[in-house]
């Protein structure tokens, strides 16, 4: 399980982000599910921070740390690819 906190634009709608997830988090990617949204002061004005977990799981094996990290990196990239930053 992981958890992953976005920065973007509020016109941005979070189905577009959600479709970046599932769609680059492979067959691994068990469940996404949205459980944050922030607008305020903190993020700026315009803006809005969306934080989701995600659940990996594999059927015929423990999943390891290098199963997991290019499939993060693979959906980081592409959500800064339509202007979604990961906040630290």
């Amino acid at each position: 399980t992981r958890d992953l906190s976005l920065l973007m634009k509020k016109e941005l709608p979070a189905g577009d982000v959600e479709e970046v997830i599932t769609g680059c988090g492979g067959t691994l990617l068990e469940h996404c599910e949205l459980f944050d949204i922030y607008e305020g002061e903190q993020v700026g004005e315009g803006n809005k921070s969306l934080a989701y977990t995600l659940r990996f799981r594999a059927q015929d094996r423990t999943l390891e740390e290098a199963d997991i990290a290019p499939l993060m990196e693979r959906i980081i990239r592409k959500l800064e690819s339509i202007g979604a930053i990961q906040r630290s």
